[in-house]
């Protein structure tokens, strides 16, 4: 009988958690600390501002207007950080030998071939090939 009464206890336990966890987000999304699902932001406006059609058409384009907007602006801003990376890049190499030029090359200015990375677009400051690292200085003749 003892193993009976550690399956009632146990199923006792597991009902237990479920009505509480059920409770506690309830509770989330009364107050508002979790939102629903899928509710965008339209939809939160439309129900808690008792929008018009009109204004809610009106809000959609506003707000595909603004994403298109921060897309460009974010794409702006990648760009305008990798030009600064490589005139970074290359001010460094104007300061180096030409010894040191050549090590720099090979190992600095495209470490990703080098090494086995790819450019992966998440923050890394790497360059499509078309847009390449600083190109060499000529070698003074010697």
């Amino acid at each position: 009988m003892p193993a009976r009464s550690n399956i009632w206890f146990g199923l006792l336990i597991g009902v237990s958690c479920i009505l509480i966890g059920f409770a506690l987000s309830t509770m989330a999304y009364r107050y508002r600390y979790l939102h629903v699902p899928g509710g965008g932001l339209i939809d939160r406006m439309n129900h808690e501002l008792n929008l018009t059609p009109a204004q809610s058409d009106r809000i959609a384009d506003i707000l595909r207007d603004t994403r298109f907007k921060v897309m460009q602006a974010r794409q702006d801003f990648v760009h305008r950080r990798h030009q600064l990376f490589w005139q970074g890049m290359t001010d460094i190499r104007g300061i180096l030998t030409p010894d040191q030029q050549k090590i720099f090359d090979r190992d600095f200015t495209r470490p990703w071939e080098h090494h086995g990375h790819h450019d992966n677009g998440e923050g890394d400051d790497q360059l499509p090939s078309e847009q390449g690292a600083p190109s060499p200085a000529p070698s003074p003749a010697s």
